[in-house]
């Protein structure tokens, strides 16, 4: 994940994709794990495919409200990046309820 985080702030969004990707086939249940794939692919400009990875997270994190709020605010942020600005707001409020 370091590596990823790595490679992504690099811009190198293709390898940092590709590192995650590895650690989803060790840790395919960690919703952590399919978030940083979310927000790489929200960086590399793929918002559907981030909020369709998102909402991946948030399905295996039912056990953790402070997962299933990060969840929403990646969900909030590709809705933004698709100018879903409604939508990006009662994300953002959602993940609110849930806690910091």
């Amino acid at each position: 994940m370091t590596q990823a985080r790595s490679q992504a702030a690099r811009g190198e969004f293709v390898a940092a994709a590709t590192s995650v990707e590895r650690a989803l086939r060790i840790e395919p249940d960690n919703p952590l794990v399919w978030l940083e794939l979310g927000r790489i692919r929200l960086a590399a400009g793929e918002a559907a495919q981030a909020e369709n990875l998102a909402r991946k997270a948030l399905a295996l994190a039912s056990g953790s409200s402070s997962t299933q709020a990060e969840a929403w605010r990646l969900i909030a942020e590709s809705y933004r990046a698709r100018d879903r600005n409604v939508d990006a707001r009662d994300a953002e409020q959602r993940a609110r309820a849930l806690g910091p």
